[in-house]
């Protein structure tokens, strides 16, 4: 677990659900603080372009694992992420949590807001349900339950009392709340709005497999050495299961055995192979554009060799079934750090922990906090650096 002081010299300016990670700040040359961006790559470290370097990847294309493109591979260089400046009137909110509570973090103004009502030095966690923002804070105690928070303007106010967990509904217009029941293994699912009201019926469920999300088609559970789940919202019943679902739209579900991945159509029992994108990772994490359309994937892996990660971002057009690679992927990263969102205005927006140097074996001192933006169509990200307190992390907010 990555944690350093920040250097005096930095600029106080700051930017996260479960788990809670570190985010890392440190001063990198002049010249690339005044750019916004990291150092320029040095030709003889330059990657080597693949099929899909930026651009849509075509049908067919496929991947080797453990390499990216000719020559690429775990002991090579990488190339730290790159871009132009994020302009002025980016309109970015970041909402920063961590082992020392939340505040507000204004990307454009670099204003930090601090918030009221939570309770003192506790970490924390958050996630948005539609355009509210709420704050889960943890207990010092690990078997006690935590306490769910909604955020209304700089202040927070207690919802659902005690929690396990908690996520936001499908519908945006309320959230999902896990609480302890009697039994070893009891858990409660309690669908509540705004005001701590329930909205739905209560799911009994397991608590080793309760759902971690909603989706347009159902509550997505994983559980240890089981398929991922689609759960009806009403029942709990399954409606669908699959070795690895990886994003949800109102019609498809992006799935994965052993890292091959393809849209399935569950109400016509349909499966569409995907061509795999040329890359060093697996499939993991995604987000849904906000038109349904585009899926933002990442492809990780923690050890690169460690301490080391890999990050690329790839996203699928889901009408063409063709990928495109963000400019400047794949590159070095803290992955605990990294939070991936879509603005509501359709940029991908990444926030966190990014090394700065081509070197296999970074330091602790090559890591710095970004944010960068990027719109469909757009050949470089946009960056700004931020200076992130030690294990927090920051996620775009509406």
């Amino acid at each position: 677990m990555r944690q350093t002081s920040l250097p005096a010299a930095v600029p106080a300016a700051v930017p996260a659900a479960v788990p809670v990670a570190v985010l890392v700040a440190v001063l990198v040359p002049v010249l690339a603080a005044a750019a916004g961006c990291s150092p320029a790559v040095p030709a003889s470290s330059a990657r080597t372009a693949g099929p899909c370097d930026p651009g849509p990847c075509a049908p067919g294309a496929s991947g080797v694992p453990g390499t990216d493109g000719p020559g690429r591979g775990p002991r090579d260089p990488m190339p730290p992420v790159s871009g132009r400046p994020l302009p002025p009137g980016s309109g970015l909110r970041l909402l920063v949590t961590g082992d020392s509570g939340a505040f507000r973090f204004d990307v454009d103004s670099r204003v930090r807001t601090e918030l009221r009502g939570l309770p003192d030095g506790r970490p924390a966690w958050s996630f948005t349900a539609g355009t509210r923002e709420l704050v889960v804070t943890t207990p010092a105690d690990p078997s006690a339950e935590g306490r769910l928070f909604l955020l209304s303007g700089d202040r927070a106010r207690p919802l659902g009392g005690a929690v396990s967990s908690a996520f936001a509904a499908a519908d945006g217009k309320g959230v999902w709340v896990l609480q302890r029941a009697r039994g070893d293994d009891g858990c409660r699912l309690r669908p509540l709005d705004f005001r701590g009201r329930e909205r739905g019926p209560v799911l009994p469920i397991a608590c080793s497999r309760a759902p971690a999300q909603d989706t347009p088609q159902g509550l997505l559970s994983y559980a240890a050495q089981e398929r991922a789940r689609l759960l009806d919202r009403t029942t709990g019943e399954e409606v669908f299961a699959e070795e690895r679902v990886h994003a949800v739209t109102r019609d498809l579900v992006l799935v994965s055995r052993a890292s091959r991945l393809s849209l399935v159509e569950p109400a016509a029992g349909r499966r569409t192979p995907l061509p795999s994108p040329v890359t060093g990772g697996s499939p993991s994490t995604a987000e849904v554009s906000p038109d349904g359309r585009l899926i933002a994937l990442w492809f990780a892996d923690p050890a690169w060799p460690g301490p080391r990660q890999y990050l690329d971002v790839q996203v699928l057009d889901v009408r063409a079934r063709t990928w495109t690679r963000l400019p400047s992927m794949p590159v070095p990263a803290s992955l605990k750090s990294t939070a991936m969102a879509w603005s509501r205005d359709g940029r991908l927006v990444l926030t966190g922990d990014f090394v700065t140097t081509d070197r296999v074996m970074p330091a602790e001192t090559d890591y710095a906090g970004f944010v960068a933006a990027w719109r469909p169509g757009e050949p470089r990200l946009s960056l700004r650096r931020l200076t992130l307190p030690p294990r927090h992390q920051a996620r775009l907010v509406p």
